[in-house]
């Protein structure tokens, strides 16, 4: 029973062999028909080789070139405050316009107030001081230095009297020494006191001394150095807008504490765009015969953008060959173009006859050498295969290469716009060789 369930099988696998045999066969034939053919393999003597083709394209006509296209503000800036403080005033919301010059967002102004009066104070007291050095003691000041000078001398006097008694009473032995020591001491304070008096009046009279007021000035220099960084201070406590734009970040809410320097709402210019796009080498190499840019938006149908060239990078992007390149997007308000809209931007190039453009891959160096008429060796010549469409069948031409932009060539001289060149499998042709394209 189970040999004859064997037997079913088997016979049943053979059958599906036998008709999946035609089909793979056929997938075979297919994938030996559609296998690319390498220019540089080996043909058989005889056969065409086979090449690979460039038709350069016709100078009498423009060239259009599509990339994508992705919009940006015209300007962008992240808001910060330069000082700390607890926001009181940021009512702001993502989608706010402000004009330039709006107050965008106000701190607590409070310390920042008194920091500015204390230094005001402080400059005023310093003033006034400087005022009474530099002119003098005021008259009626001066009287009343000139009324202790006189009782200064009336306590000498007395004193003296008093002192000169006691002295010649301590000689007869008639007081004691205690005595005598308290008539002296008596006598050198008011001798003292009398002095001090008369050199405070001459210093009202006369003013301070001139290195007193410049220290004095220089004081006060400092302090209106410190008022002007208050008042700084004071007016950074407010954030105004830049540049006109509308809010298209908010990073924190009212009454929140923030520090200087962090951002705390994104401001975008949208009364200006600019694009961003990625373009090939050749267009690098022609950006000067760039003759108009326009834009289209799947998000604003039947609308199209004009736009200039704004700038171009100069090394090739990470992660391919293209470049970037800015533009500045034409618009009006109302038009329905918004910050970070996609789209494609179709470049076209302008009529140069100065020189096209190959695949860097179509040129061939002549490896011979030869002389001039002084007997100097000549440099290498460059030349491209061009190709007879009618005959197919290739030719050998000198040409002039200008720059070398990545895997593009400009040729100056010896192409022209419509002729078709060999692109790859140069290097194994000669002169009327039959090509297979």
């Amino acid at each position: 029973m189970t040999n004859s369930k064997n037997r079913r099988r088997g016979a049943r696998f053979l059958a599906a062999l036998l008709l999946l045999a035609p089909l793979m066969s056929n997938a075979a034939c297919e994938r030996e028909k559609t296998a690319p053919v390498d220019p540089d393999s080996a043909v058989p003597s005889g056969a065409p080789r086979p090449v690979q083709v460039y038709e350069i394209p016709d100078g009498s006509r423009d060239e259009i070139g599509s990339f994508p296209v992705f919009v940006k503000g015209g300007a962008t800036a992240k808001l910060s405050f330069r000082v700390p403080g607890r926001l009181v005033d940021f009512d702001a919301k993502v989608g706010t316009r402000f004009a330039e010059g709006d107050v965008v967002a106000k701190l607590d102004p409070r310390d920042y107030q008194l920091a500015v009066q204390r230094v005001e104070k402080m400059i005023e007291e310093a003033s006034a001081g400087l005022s009474a050095m530099e002119t003098g003691a005021r008259s009626e000041d001066v009287a009343s230095l000139e009324a202790a000078l006189e009782a200064a001398k009336s306590q000498l006097a007395t004193a003296k009297k008093q002192f000169e008694r006691m002295e010649s009473l301590h000689k007869d032995g008639s007081v004691s020494d205690v005595q005598y020591d308290l008539a002296k001491t008596t006598y050198d304070g008011a001798l003292a006191a009398e002095t001090a008096a008369e050199k405070t009046l001459e210093k009202a009279n006369k003013g301070s001394r001139d290195e007193e007021i410049e220290m004095v000035r220089a004081k006060i220099a400092g302090l209106k150095v410190d008022l002007e960084l208050a008042r700084n201070k004071l007016k950074d406590a407010e954030l105004v807008a830049p540049f006109s734009g509308v809010v298209s970040e908010k990073f924190f809410d009212n009454h929140e504490t923030i520090l200087p320097g962090v951002a705390i709402l994104t401001l975008v210019d949208d009364s200006t765009f600019e694009g961003e796009l990625s373009v090939s080498e050749e267009f690098i190499a022609r950006q000067g015969d760039v003759e108009s840019i326009k834009c289209r938006f799947d998000s604003v149908p039947g609308k199209t953008f004009s736009a200039t060239l704004k700038q171009t990078s100069s090394a090739v992007q990470k992660g391919n060959r293209s470049y970037l390149a800015t533009i500045s997007i034409d618009s009006e308000p109302g038009d329905g173009l918004l910050v970070g809209m996609v789209g494609v931007a179709e470049l076209t190039l302008k009529d140069s006859s100065e020189f096209v453009t190959i695949p860097a891959s179509a040129l061939v160096g002549d490896l011979s050498e030869s002389e001039n008429e002084d007997g100097g060796a000549v440099s290498k010549k460059s030349f491209a295969w061009v190709v007879d469409l009618e005959k197919s069948t290739v030719s050998r031409r000198e040409v002039k290469v200008g720059a070398l932009v990545g895997d593009r060539a400009q040729i100056l001289d010896g192409l022209r716009g419509g002729e078709t060149i060999v692109s790859a499998g140069a290097r194994f042709l000669t002169d009327g060789q039959e090509v297979k394209l």
